[in-house]
């Protein structure tokens, strides 16, 4: 509760500090992308336009272990850009080799979720960058701290005259580094491409998967759905019969959301082993397997989860269509930004 608490205080600090910079004016070089047909609109809060300043700043400050309290951890040392900003790890290590409580994460396409961590307890990327800096297990800082260090360096002062109009600050920190990871896009997947015209992008067996991913059979799509494949709700999928990460609840309160978890995007997905908010089950046949068995018994497990019968080639096929949607053009584009920094 301290951290949900110390990120509600951060909320009227960050929104003066947006104030002043509206109030001075920014001329800056607007940050823009050309998204393909099948994409909605890039959502971005009128508080927190995107400059092109701005998102270098926070591509930085993302690569940067000022960030933490000893300067020993980034927010790169859990998301690796080449595992599209996961880590491989079943969970990750923080602060004095601490482990973290959940499975690294993907970060891609953020922009479009209403809701941010697997419990869905913080309600936007500006408040969402500040709770692992705050956490006391993740990088133990804070960003009033953080803003009095990076006062001293020059680079950092000019990026952030040029994104907001002013020195650097606790507001500037958070508000650059939700910028980058909105420029987070993934969007040229072989299944984008597909679905962009291209009818060779997908081979034979990943299209017999793309039926399968879509058919009621399987069901997927009825949580993995729309172009980001999932649809931002929380489900207790069965994972356990008892549940030691208690999930939404945690948030709620509600013994209805005991167990339950967002759906995670599949962009990338076979690039983010393991899986499960756990990181429990090591590949993506093994997620496969558990999706056929149904789940456990848990009283509060989706009735979308059924279960289902695959042969050997159909789990290939299903595999090979998941593997579609990894995009190794956005891989090597944040690769090369990072080298570029």
């Amino acid at each position: 509760m301290k951290t949900v608490t110390l990120l509600t205080l951060l909320i009227s600090a960050l929104t003066i500090s947006c104030k002043d910079s509206e109030e001075k004016g920014m001329q800056v070089i607007e940050w823009r992308i050309d998204l393909p047909a099948h994409f909605e609109e890039l959502p971005v809060p009128e508080k927190n336009p995107m400059n092109e300043a701005k998102v270098e700043l926070g591509a930085k400050l993302f690569y940067d272990p000022i960030l933490s309290k000893d300067s020993s951890v980034s927010c790169s040392s859990c998301h690796f850009p080449h595992l599209a900003f996961s880590d491989g790890l079943a969970k990750s290590f923080g602060l004095n080799d601490s482990i973290s409580m959940r499975n690294s994460p993907v970060l891609v396409n953020l922009a479009y979720a209403n809701s941010y961590m697997m419990d869905g307890g913080i309600p936007s990327l500006e408040l969402q960058v500040a709770a692992p800096i705050l956490h006391e297990g993740e990088m133990g800082f804070d960003l009033f701290a953080i803003a009095e260090k990076l006062q001293q360096n020059e680079i950092y002062q000019h990026l952030s005259e040029e994104a907001f109009s002013r020195p650097i600050d606790a507001g500037a920190i958070a508000y650059s580094l939700a910028a980058f990871e909105r420029s987070l896009l993934s969007y040229e997947s072989a299944y984008d491409q597909y679905l962009e015209g291209d009818e060779y992008a997908l081979g034979t067996l990943a299209k017999r998967g793309k039926e399968l991913f879509f058919s009621d059979s399987l069901n997927c799509a009825a949580c993995h759905s729309g172009v980001n494949f999932t649809d931002y709700a929380f489900y207790s999928i069965g994972l356990y019969t008892e549940y030691t990460d208690q999930g939404r609840w945690r948030i709620t309160e509600n013994v209805k959301d005991e167990g339950k978890f967002k759906t995670p995007t599949l962009r990338n997905i076979g690039l983010s082993a393991p899986y499960m908010h756990d990181g429990s089950i090591e590949n993506l046949m093994g997620v496969i397997n558990f999706k056929m068995s149904g789940g456990n018994d848990h009283p509060n497990k989706s009735d979308k989860l059924k279960g289902f019968y695959l042969n050997e080639g159909d789990k290939l096929a299903l595999l090979a269509f998941l593997e579609s949607l990894d995009d190794a053009a956005f891989v090597e584009r944040e690769v090369t930004r990072k080298e570029t920094l």
